[in-house]
Formats: structure tokens, C-alpha cells, sequence
């Protein structure tokens, strides 16, 4: 296939805009339902609320300069926080779940500050990964659900060995 094909696939397939940027098209699928993906990685995630500060404010992970609102996100966020710290003083975010527009996204700190957390990820998880901490799901799937717990339980492991639980 030659360049000017490929380049003619890519503008039928995304548009095109002024200045040669891309812009997506509207979604015209069905919108899957988040409600039990976000319920079920939730649930996975509220295990470890015994050392953990419960939020469902996206704000208390701020910084202190960082604008801060005092009124709680919708029901589609929960986070724990750790321990204080000089940068964070609600507490470092551990992991959180927020339902976004098309996918419910599950966050996860240590996968991306604690080097031997992340490895060993299986490539089914890691084709879910959208940088070095989020995962993106779309329905609920038990075995890369566990997967995930089990490296939650390695980040929760990484951070009382650091003494960023938050009791």
C-alpha cells in the first residue's frame, strides 16, 4: 500500500480539520453499561480501605497551589489516598475507579512510581493500560479483574513498606 493510500484510509477513516489535525467522528455505537464494571472494580478496590482514606472528591489529590473544589465528584469516582505528604496533604493518591463516557478507568499509582509492581503484567491487562497507571475497561472480566487485584495488593505492599499508608 503506498503512502497517499495509507494518508487517504486515515482521512476517510478520522476527517480532517483545518491545519491538517484529526478529529474524530461522533460515536455512533451502542453505549455499553459502565454501572456494573464500575460497581464490580469498586468493590475490588474498597478491600483496602483499612489503611486507606476514602474520597470521592478528584480534588483532594491535588496539590496545595492546585485549585481545589470542596464539593464531592459525582458517584462515578472512589479513591483511596494515602499517607500526607509535604506535596499532597489530603494524602497521595493510592488508586481510584472513575466511570468516564465510555469507559471505566481504574487507577493505579504504584504501577507507575514502584518499578517491581507493574511487572509481570500479562498481555491481556497490559493491552488495557493507557500509560503507566490507568486501565480501561468496558465490561466486567473476572480473570484480568483478579489480575488486578493482585497488583493492587503489590502496591499496597509497596507503600506500607514506604510508610505512605494513611493508618
Amino acid at each position: 500500500m503506498t503512502r497517499d493510500a495509507v494518508t487517504r484510509d486515515a482521512v476517510t477513516l478520522w476527517g480532517r480539520v483545518s491545519g491538517g489535525c484529526r478529529a474524530r467522528r461522533a460515536y455512533a455505537g451502542v453505549m455499553p453499561d459502565l454501572a456494573p464494571v464500575f460497581a464490580e472494580l469498586r468493590r475490588r478496590l474498597s478491600a483496602h480501605e483499612d489503611v486507606f482514606t476514602v474520597s470521592t472528591n478528584i480534588t483532594d489529590a491535588n496539590r496545595p497551589v492546585s485549585r481545589k473544589v470542596d464539593d464531592a465528584s459525582p458517584g462515578d469516582t472512589y479513591m483511596l489516598l494515602g499517607a500526607p505528604h509535604e506535596k499532597y496533604p489530603d494524602g497521595m493518591l493510592f488508586a481510584g475507579v472513575k466511570q468516564q463516557k465510555r469507559y471505566v478507568s481504574y487507577y493505579l499509582m504504584p504501577a507507575y512510581t514502584e518499578a517491581g509492581v507493574a511487572g509481570g503484567i500479562s498481555p491481556e491487562l497490559r493491552k488495557r493500560m493507557q500509560g503507566k497507571s490507568c486501565f480501561n475497561f468496558t465490561r466486567v472480566d473476572e480473570g484480568l479483574f483478579d489480575e488486578l487485584a493482585d497488583l493492587t495488593s503489590r502496591g499496597r505492599d509497596a507503600y506500607a513498606s514506604k510508610g505512605w499508608l494513611a493508618r
